[in-house]
């Protein structure tokens, strides 16, 4: 057994090894409680059978005694024998002045009148009650029923007994069962032998993983458990999936987060360093001018640090805060908002109504953003629509200029972290990455359609959830 299912609080015994002790050991328990049971049952039966049938045999005696017309003891005694018929187990005989008289002529039939210890226990009997009794001597545990005679003054004269061998019909029930022992050996060897491969079998998984556990590093993430079957442990496979997904995504997330910060970040410490090493401490205008021009950078670091850390947070499910959200009161709200951004003609071009689930936050953050794009890349006093609506399963927040546009060459890397299509432009080119990353935490996706000279429009398409 590889030590790769070897756990250290099991003293080094294998999972397939536990498994399959507890199996054996479970199947041996209850095959022992059943052939147990099993034979206390046969045995009670036994028992009452015997007790029947000779109860049966008694009460015939009985009879027959009452009924005959044969005159003295001694050929009542004989003519009683005679009418018994014996087997290996069973035998009777005739007891006068405390000696075994007459015995049945049957082979084969149990000799009793050999056993002198039972022929002593039949004779000094005291009770005269006909019933059955159990009697265990050095020969054999026997039941019997004894049927005594007596004279006028009421002394035992003679004593008529049929006898069982219970103890060898017992032994035969135990000799059954102990084929049935050999036969539940059997079986746990059987088991065994099964139970081996087919604990192998499913614990495959578990051995899958645990190999592609150990070859996962740091640095590649990108090993993935193979699925095997649709059962707990194939689940348990997906779930570990499922986790390696984020945690490559977490990763590939940090390594972006420093490499992003590490590029952007890179030219502002350049000026503050240039700045500051060119700095003339004994003028006060140059330190004034030096001061604000570094406040100035520092907030332009800031603010890119903060843009930053959003993308990275952005797979994280703390990320959203969802919620029932007015559809009609977000658009209207947001509205208000986006008139104070510039010197523009706003124009509500329609509003959805109904509640819908979603972060209301994140998704004005991400609308006013289209927004701030719409005024720094359209002429004072042009016409911006603005409007949200709700089409079919999703809902569609758009913002409409009549700006420059964009070139079809440049819609696919638009969207793509510091991109700027214009170096003169104000920004890190992060605002629209921020956009996507919000739309796509809903489930959405980012729309752009442009046509150079005459104007954009992009729309946030959100899956609509009931409030």
């Amino acid at each position: 057994m590889t030590s790769r299912f070897r756990h250290a609080g099991a003293h080094g015994i294998s999972v397939r090894a536990r498994v399959l002790v507890y199996l054996l050991v479970l199947t041996a328990v209850a095959l022992a409680v059943a052939g147990t049971t099993a034979f206390l049952i046969e045995r009670d039966s036994l028992e009452d059978g015997v007790t029947a049938e000779l109860t049966a045999r008694g009460d015939d005696y009985v009879r027959w005694v009452a009924e005959t017309e044969v005159t003295g003891v001694d050929a009542l005694m004989r003519d009683a024998v005679a009418r018994f018929t014996g087997t290996a187990d069973e035998g009777a005989v005739a007891i006068i002045d405390a000696a075994a008289r007459y015995v049945p002529a049957s082979d084969p039939r149990l000799a009793l009148e050999d056993d002198e210890q039972l022929i002593d226990l039949l004779w000094a009997q005291t009770s005269t009650a006909v019933e059955v009794r159990r009697a265990e001597t050095a020969s054999a545990s026997y039941a019997y029923v004894a049927i005594p005679f007596l004279d006028a003054a009421g002394d035992r004269i003679a004593v008529f007994a049929i006898a069982i061998d219970e103890g060898q019909r017992v032994h035969e029930l135990r000799e059954t069962f102990a084929v049935y022992a050999l036969v539940a050996i059997a079986a746990l060897v059987a088991i065994g032998a099964f139970g081996f491969f087919t604990v192998g079998r499913l614990l495959e998984p578990i051995r899958l993983l645990d190999r592609t556990a150990r070859r996962i590093g740091e640095s590649d993430l990108g090993e993935r458990v193979p699925i095997v079957g649709d059962d707990d442990l194939a689940r348990l496979s997906r779930t570990v999936n499922a986790m390696l997904d984020r945690l490559e995504g977490a990763f590939a997330d940090q390594r972006q987060l420093l490499d992003d910060a590490s590029h952007e970040l890179r030219t502002p410490l350049t000026v503050l360093r240039t700045r500051l090493e060119l700095l003339e401490p004994r003028d006060p205008d140059q330190v004034e001018a030096t001061r604000d021009e570094l406040l100035a950078v520092a907030a332009d670091m800031s603010r890119l640090v903060e843009d930053l850390v959003l993308l990275a947070k952005a797979d994280r499910p703390e990320f959203l805060r969802l919620a029932a959200t007015d559809l009609n009161e977000l658009t209207e709200s947001a509205f208000a908002r986006m008139e104070h951004l510039g010197d523009r003609e706003w124009v509500l071009a329609g509003s959805a109504t109904g509640p819908a689930v979603l972060d209301a936050q994140r998704v004005t953050q991400a609308w006013l953003q289209l927004a701030a794009n719409a005024v720094k890349f359209s002429e004072p006093g042009s016409t911006i629509r603005v409007g949200s609506a709700r089409i079919a399963e999703d809902v569609l927040l758009w913002i409409e200029d009549h700006g420059r546009g964009i070139a079809p060459e440049d819609l696919e890397r638009i969207a793509g972290r510091f991109v700027r299509l214009d170096p003169e432009t104000e920004g890190a080119g992060l605002g629209l990455p921020i956009v996507r990353a919000i739309v796509e935490a809903h489930g959405g996706r980012l729309e752009i359609a442009s046509e150079p000279g005459v104007g954009s429009t992009f729309a946030l398409r959100l899956p609509w959830r009931e409030g």
